[in-house]
């Protein structure tokens, strides 16, 4: 009779535990079967219950507040980093541990683009990977340090970068549920400006737009808005092709080039924000073409999941060697 062998099971940890981000990252990682969440740290709520900052939590998770010092102590195998702007450099430089950075620190390999989008100076002293798993898989496995990408940008540029050669110019028109602004928004504060309303913002110089040029070289210009849902996105992109398309060679196109990535899905039909909610997914369709060879691409993913805590997890599995997929369908 053979012997049965314990599967091993990789400690990790999140640094910034209570945003919203911190939250859905909880979720997945206390249900992860390869993983043991070993510290939730928050400043603000340490040894509260998670439910008791969102009352719809059903875990048993409790917020710490370990210093990096015990946090190294402890060995983890992965720290989550899902912290403001700027403080995640300070933290990197300590931790022993591999790390999935879900700020924007590390999401630049140009600095000259990161500069012009943050008006700060790049930590280049580490050497990141862009944590897109359909384009920089193998990069990710050997990697310790990972910048997670942005939401809208994971969304620009799977929706475009098949076909972005065959355009010369990309309008992206962006529509995200209020969580995407952050725990801290005028959006999370104050329920009613988004009542039967959608606004427009950064109509121009949104950083998404800067994180997204370092992969899609056609010119672009990009508007986001946000609406009145919690959470989901939709990038509706416009493409200006150079020459006359077909929309199903294009589809195909689109099939051929994630084939084998198993968390993009493209199909004929207009995907809906519905289709992708609390997953881990992006789809991609519409595929129509107008009078003026304009093509039309709709892609939606989860801004929370597939935009931030999923798409972190997915990377943490490449790391770790695990499936891609384990603990995210």
């Amino acid at each position: 009779m053979a012997k049965l062998t314990k599967k091993k099971r990789f400690c990790v940890g999140i640094i910034g535990a209570s945003g919203f981000t911190g939250y859905e990252l909880i979720k997945i990682l206390e249900k992860h079967p390869s993983v043991e969440l070993k510290i939730a740290n928050s400043s603000t709520y340490a040894q509260m219950h998670v439910k008791s900052v969102y009352p719809a939590y059903k875990g048993n998770v409790h917020f710490t507040n370990f210093s990096i010092d015990a946090i190294n102590a402890m060995g983890l195998d992965v720290v989550f980093l899902a912290v403001p702007h700027g403080v995640a450099p300070s933290l990197v430089s300590q931790l022993k541990a591999k790390v999935v950075d879900l700020s924007p620190e590390y999401r630049f390999h140009d600095k000259s683009l990161f500069e012009k989008a943050y008006g700060t100076k790049m930590d280049s002293s580490r050497k990141s990977i862009y944590g897109l798993p359909e384009v920089c898989k193998e990069q990710i496995k050997k990697s310790k340090l990972i910048g997670n990408p942005g939401c809208y940008a994971t969304g620009m540029i799977l929706s475009s970068l098949p076909i972005q050669k065959k355009a010369s110019y990309i309008i992206f028109d962006c529509k995200s549920g209020w969580s995407g602004a952050g725990k801290e928004s005028v959006y999370a504060k104050d329920k009613n400006l988004l009542t039967d309303n959608l606004i427009a913002y950064k109509l121009t110089k949104h950083r998404h737009k800067y994180e997204v040029m370092q992969f899609i070289t056609t010119p672009l210009s990009f508007t986001p808005h946000v609406f009145d849902t919690y959470q989901g996105m939709m990038i509706t992109s416009h493409f200006l092709l150079k020459g006359k398309g077909d929309p199903k060679s294009i589809t195909e196109l689109y099939r051929n080039f994630y084939k084998g990535c198993p968390f993009v899905e493209v199909v004929s039909e207009t995907p809906q924000i519905r289709d992708v909610q609390g997953t881990n997914k992006i789809m991609i369709g519409g595929f129509e073409i107008d009078e003026n060879n304009q093509l039309v691409v709709v892609a939606v993913l989860d801004n929370l999941i597939k935009g931030a805590s999923g798409q972190a997890v997915q990377n943490m599995n490449i790391m770790l060697g695990l499936k891609e997929t384990e603990g995210l369908q």
